[in-house]
């Protein structure tokens, strides 16, 4: 939905009082939000230059997507009942708040300003970390993580072990990386491409030999 100005989403959150979902898409009049109501589970905010800051959480709150939003510097808490975090070209945010361990799904997409991710909870199962030229290295992966992409990071020099329950491995565009940790046997799809330093005679997973190109 559009809205013009704070005043008018404030009327529409006030008249609305038992949302579930809420999304605000080209909106560059906003540049705050007002209390959300305590039933939403769904947030998307996309395209909104004016908006710095976010206001608290529900805790109800399930699904987050923010999405060219340049001007959004901070999140506020993360609520312990979020399973899906997606951030995606907020040059502006510089870190990212404590990661609960409700979440399964994390996405940062185009986020430059970010030069690392904290903690990964042990209840999640998918990661991607795209275009983040700041990022060097990723935190510890939980055993829970079954698909992992890293993609576009120039500067990420290295990975970390890779749980034993990976099933999916892509690797693109990460000129910074000379090796890669042991490729667990659980993997069904693998992909790496555009890393020249990594070795090009090619790795072994399980009886399969994969050259990297």
């Amino acid at each position: 939905m559009r809205f013009e100005s704070n005043e008018k989403l404030t009327a529409y959150v006030a008249e609305n009082p038992e949302l579930k979902m809420l999304e605000l898409i080209d909106c560059p009049g906003l540049t705050s939000l007002p209390e959300l109501p305590s039933t939403l589970h769904f947030l998307l905010i996309r395209h909104c230059p004016g908006l710095t800051s976010m206001p608290a959480l529900p805790n109800t709150l399930i699904n987050l997507r923010i999405d060219k939003c340049p001007g959004l510097t901070s999140l506020p808490a993360l609520p312990s009942s979020l399973a899906a975090l997606t951030l995606d070209s907020c040059p502006a945010l510089t870190s990212l708040p404590a990661l609960l361990n409700s979440l399964k799904y994390l996405r940062v997409d185009n986020c430059p300003g970010l030069t690392n991710l904290p903690a990964l909870p042990n209840s999640l199962t998918e990661l991607f970390v795209e275009n983040c030229p700041g990022v060097k290295n990723l935190p510890a992966l939980p055993s829970t993580l079954t698909c992992l992409w890293a993609c576009s990071c120039p500067n990420l020099s290295s990975l970390p072990t890779l749980p034993s329950n990976l099933t999916s491995l892509l690797v693109e565009n990460c000129p910074g990386l000379t090796s890669l940790p042991a490729i667990p046997s659980t993997l069904t799809s693998l992909a790496i491409h555009s890393c020249p330093g990594l070795d090009s005679r090619g790795l072994r997973v399980g009886k399969l030999f994969i050259s990297l190109m």
